[in-house]
């Protein structure tokens, strides 16, 4: 019996060292940048690629969206890259869904060439979160979560600022 209390108390110490080691070699990061989608016309960056057209519910729908990611919400900001996803709106009422988004950056500083990619669910209105869930580049094991708001809303496009929470491998 004092023996395998002796070889508990060893394999919990380890555990705690391990433990306590891999907790200290993680960076935590905070990214804001701004979404614009533009939902209609020539220059749309969203579009529906599946729809049952049942009752005027969008339950079912299917949208795929390339949209750009900028520095700040005015249209005229510098772009710093794109949000690629898809939206299903999976609830029977319509007003929520899930959404895959991947933030591929293409000029914002070290994160250049380089994406963030999450998932969750999304709503018609107010602050929704989404999970971290992964990344490539600089961003490869981010884990973690994101919080994101309407700015801005016209009858042809929209803006939303994503704030990013996440740690990396040190």
């Amino acid at each position: 019996m004092a023996v395998a209390r002796g070889a508990f108390l060893v394999l919990s110490s380890a555990l705690l060292i391990c433990g306590a080691a891999s907790a200290g070699d993680v960076q935590a990061t905070h990214l804001r940048f701004y979404v614009h989608e533009v939902d209609v016309g020539t220059n749309a960056t969203v579009v529906n690629v599946a729809s049952l057209h049942r009752n005027s519910s969008k339950f079912g729908d299917v949208n795929v969206f390339d949209n750009m990611v900028r520095e700040g919400p005015d249209p005229a900001s510098r772009l710093i890259g794109r949000a690629q996803g898809l939206a299903v709106h999976a609830s029977l009422d319509g007003r929520s869904g899930l959404v895959a988004i991947n933030f591929v950056f293409s000029d914002y500083g070290g994160y250049s060439g380089s994406a963030l990619t999450t998932q969750g669910p999304m709503g018609e209105s107010g602050v929704w979160e989404q999970s971290i869930v992964g990344g490539t580049g600089k961003l490869r094991f981010a884990r973690g979560y994101m919080v994101s708001d309407l700015v801005a809303s016209t009858n042809t496009s929209i803006v939303v600022v994503f704030d990013c929470y996440f740690t990396l491998p040190a």
